[in-house]
């Protein structure tokens, strides 16, 4: 029997807590419970912890940890409400006493005294369902994407008491981020408890761990929380010299930083994605960049396309889903039950990052586009255009030349083909002598991309859509299943799944936007953003910076044998 090959993961930021939050959702609505059912394919204990709590009840929780600034919790406890001992109303009734009791003992006058005291935060409405077993959340309209204020309200995993950390010293804000540069983010790790607190809670996960894969750190690029991450991935190496692989995430809104204009934020946010992506050449085993927008280093682009989605381009619910279904997918090839030997973390990294190529580009096909009446090898032969919306900034992909990991999931095996009786037009296809998936579609690679590489990962089940996913983003022609018909889904008929086709992609292309990005950098004038100097960097420091991005950039301009 194969031992589980855990991987911790690390999230830092708030729209990175939206996008682990649908991620850990998607996951938890996957998990079947039926004891007569089908074994499912995934090893959820690659993510998951079994634990125990109070009560002696067994738990099952995310192996993660996160990190936010101070009220962006909002309802939700810093320890979580797993492990709660009380409820939320005696906790607020034994706070009401302690202030009676306080009131009491002063030797003055206390009515004379203002009392000042922070009203507690009303939980909303799809927090307090889950709290009563006599409700039906599928039949409700919770309307998240206009409701949901942050990533809690539509949190349905329930986490672990190690797994929030808060930036005490910054306040969430969604229009004025305080927590602004790169070297703020750096000095929280080096002048607060982090080290020390932080990293005993990474190291009570590995010793519960048999066999850790390594990391996957997932953060904001464009804030202070590039640089606690980056000290957090130098401690990781220092500590462990495990895999990491690096997600970095834009935010699809233009935020602006405290005292600035837009301008300013829009180089101060250039100055830390420089700092980010030189530093992660060295302490990150790959790097998959994700976002919504097309453009994300100086001004946010426009939104990209999905044939089959419609969603609001600045809605973080919304957009932060996306990304969570390409991590969901994607990762797919590292934890599966029996695996072969190249499914693990480090072979998915190694694969990808040969000749320093760590930076990488992801593209999602969400949904896999499949008309409900065809066989894949109808589909794939049909196709025109590429099956894939880019998903990493600044990024597009050619056709030639590039090493790819995909992963296509919701595909029956009697959806492959047809059998040899009823087969006709589809036996004289190359395609017909496929007989997975997976080799179909690594096929398929192999016909449409000159000079290139695949590793095809296919898993059967489809990404489950139920709620607190933004399931009103997909096209109303989609079946329950996700497949494409010529009308309408009828309106008691909900969608419950959809297919799903994901890949990391490596390319020469990756060069013009290295260089993009060091054109953007480089027009910037750092002593004239006085807080980067105030905060430890010096202009001989972003020079360097600038070179090693230089440098990088060469890496894909070489022409190396695959």
């Amino acid at each position: 029997m194969t031992s589980t090959r855990e991987i911790i993961t690390l999230q830092f930021g708030n729209y990175a807590n939206y996008v682990g939050a649908h991620w850990w959702n998607i996951q938890e609505s996957g998990f079947s419970y039926d004891p007569n059912g089908e074994p499912s394919e995934i090893d959820h204990d690659v993510l998951y912890r079994e634990g125990v709590d109070y009560k002696g009840q067994v738990t099952y929780t995310p192996r993660l940890l996160l990190v936010d600034l101070k009220g962006a919790l909002q309802h939700l406890p810093e320890l979580g409400t797993l492990y709660e001992s009380e409820p939320s109303t005696s906790a607020a009734a034994s706070t009401s006493d302690r202030l009676e009791s306080v009131q009491s003992s002063i030797p003055w006058d206390s009515e004379g005294v203002e009392v000042i005291k922070k009203e507690p935060q009303v939980k909303p409405e799809f927090q307090k369902d889950l709290d009563d077993p006599h409700v039906d959340i599928t039949e409700k309209d919770y309307d998240f994407s206009t409701n949901a204020k942050t990533w809690s309200d539509f949190l349905y995993a329930r986490y672990h008491p190690r797994t929030i950390n808060i930036v005490k010293n910054y306040q969430h804000s969604d229009s004025v981020n305080s927590f602004d540069t790169f070297s703020n983010g750096s000095r929280i790790w080096q002048n607060e408890y982090y080290e020390d607190d932080f990293g005993d809670k990474i190291r009570q996960y590995m010793e519960e761990c048999n066999n850790c894969q390594g990391f996957q750190t997932i953060f904001d690029c464009a804030n202070g929380f590039g640089g606690l991450s980056l000290k957090c991935l130098e401690y990781l190496n220092d500590e462990y010299s495990k895999v990491n692989l690096a997600v970095p995430v834009f935010n699809p809104r233009s935020v602006l930083f405290e005292n600035s204009d837009e301008p300013l934020a829009n180089s101060i946010c250039v100055v830390n994605t420089a700092l980010v992506y030189s530093h992660l050449v060295e302490q990150s085993s790959l790097i998959v960049p994700l976002s919504t927008a097309d453009r994300a280093w100086r001004q946010i682009g426009a939104p990209r396309h999905f044939p089959l989605l419609n969603y609001k381009s600045d809605n973080l619910y919304q957009t932060s889903a996306i990304l969570a279904s390409f991590l969901d997918t994607i990762s797919l090839r590292y934890r599966l039950k029996n695996p072969v030997s190249s499914c693990y973390l480090s072979n998915f990294c190694s694969d990808l990052n040969n000749y320093g190529r760590k930076l990488t580009a992801a593209a999602l096909g969400l949904p896999f586009s499949m008309r409900s009446d065809e066989d894949l090898i109808d589909c794939l032969d049909k196709l025109e255009g590429s099956m894939f919306t880019q998903i990493s900034p600044n990024s597009k992909i050619g056709t030639d030349y590039i090493v790819q990991s995909a992963c296509i999931r919701g595909i029956p095996k009697n959806r492959l083909k047809r059998p040899s009786k009823q087969a006709q037009r589809q036996m004289k296809m190359a395609a017909y002598k496929c007989e997975s998936v997976s080799e179909m579609l690594q096929l398929y690679f192999q016909c449409s991309n000159h000079a290139s590489l695949a590793h095809v990962s296919a898993v059967e089940a489809p990404h489950p859509v139920k709620i607190p996913y933004p399931m009103e983003m997909f096209d109303p022609r989609l079946n329950f299943e996700g497949f494409l018909e010529d009308i309408n889904r009828i309106e008691d008929q909900k969608l419950i799944s959809v297919p799903v086709v994901a890949t990391v992609q490596c390319s020469g292309d990756l060069s013009d936007t290295l260089e993009s990005l060091h054109r953007e950098a480089s027009r910037i004038k750092l002593s004239k953003i006085h807080r980067f100097k105030e905060t430890g960097l010096e202009s001989d420091e972003y020079v360097e910076v600038l070179e090693h991005l230089l440098n990088f950039k060469d890496n894909y301009d070489d022409n190396f044998d695959l």
